[in-house]
C-alpha cells in the first residue's frame, strides 16, 4: 500500500501523547469529505464520545457510520469502549468490543497515510470475529462507495440495514439463488497469506451476500484505475 503522507506525519511537531487522537479525528475528516465528494449528505457527530461517529443519508435512507482510522499498512482495528486520555484508570478493566449492528450500520475505514477507504457493513465485522483485521481480507469493500446505492429487492423494506444474520437459513439460501449465486459458500475465506473460518452456516451465506453486493457496487478501484490511466 503506498504511503503518500507518511513522510509528513506530525513534521510540526505537535504534543508527544496526542497523536492517536489527532489521527482519530484526521480520519473522520478523511471519511467526510470523500463521503461529500461522493455526493452523500453526511451529519457528523457534535458530542466526542456519541455511540458512532456520523449519519450517511442517501435518498433519504440513513446509515449510522462508525469510522476507524489506521496509520499502520497492514491491519485496522475495528473496537470500541477501549481506554483512552490520561485521565483513564490503566487499573480499570477494559471495555473494548468489537463494533456490531448495535452500534452502527456500517464501518469505514480509513488508512490516514494514503487515503484509502474500505466500506464496509458492520455484520461482515462481525462475522470475521477480530479486533483487528488484516487489511488483505477487507479487500471486496475497498473504496466501494457505491454500496449505498445499491438496492437489492431481496433484502426488503430495510434495504442495506437488514440484518443478514438474523435470518433463518432458508431465508439466506433464497436471497443467495435470486441473487444468481450458485453453491454452498465457502467456509474458508483466504485473501493472498490472510484468512479466516466462518464456522455458522448462517454467517456464510451472509458474508457472501454481502461481499456480492460490494462486488456489484459502482465505482470500484478497477474502473478508477481505468480512468487514472487514460
Amino acid at each position: 500500500m503506498s504511503t503518500p503522507w507518511e513522510r509528513s506525519l506530525n513534521i510540526a511537531g505537535h504534543k508527544v501523547g496526542t497523536e492517536r487522537s489527532i489521527l482519530g479525528y484526521a480520519g473522520e475528516s478523511l471519511v467526510i469529505g470523500r463521503a461529500l465528494v461522493c455526493g452523500y449528505n453526511l451529519f457528523f457527530k457534535a458530542w466526542r464520545d456519541s455511540k458512532y461517529d456520523a449519519v450517511l443519508d442517501h435518498d433519504g435512507t440513513l446509515y449510522r457510520i462508525e469510522i476507524k482510522q489506521s496509520s499502520k499498512i497492514e491491519s485496522l482495528s475495528v473496537t470500541s469502549g477501549g481506554r483512552s486520555g490520561e485521565q483513564i484508570s490503566r487499573d480499570a478493566a477494559s471495555r473494548e468490543e468489537i463494533v456490531s449492528t448495535k452500534d452502527c450500520d456500517f464501518l469505514i475505514g480509513v488508512h490516514s497515510m494514503s487515503g484509502i477507504c474500505w466500506v464496509i457493513p458492520v455484520e461482515v465485522i462481525g462475522i470475521i470475529g477480530r479486533k483487528s483485521i488484516n487489511f488483505a481480507l477487507l479487500e471486496s469493500f475497498k473504496e466501494k462507495w457505491g454500496i449505498f446505492i445499491v438496492t437489492p429487492p431481496e433484502f426488503g423494506i430495510e434495504g442495506l440495514k437488514t440484518r443478514l444474520r438474523a435470518k433463518s437459513i432458508d431465508e439466506l439460501k433464497s436471497i443467495y439463488s435470486s441473487m444468481s449465486l450458485t453453491g454452498s459458500p465457502a467456509a474458508e475465506v483466504t485473501i493472498g497469506r490472510a484468512g479466516f473460518t466462518i464456522e455458522s452456516e448462517i454467517d456464510r451465506y451472509a458474508y457472501a451476500i454481502w461481499e456480492h453486493l460490494a462486488l456489484q457496487a459502482p465505482f470500484t478501484n478497477e474502473e478508477e484505475e481505468v480512468e487514472d490511466n487514460e
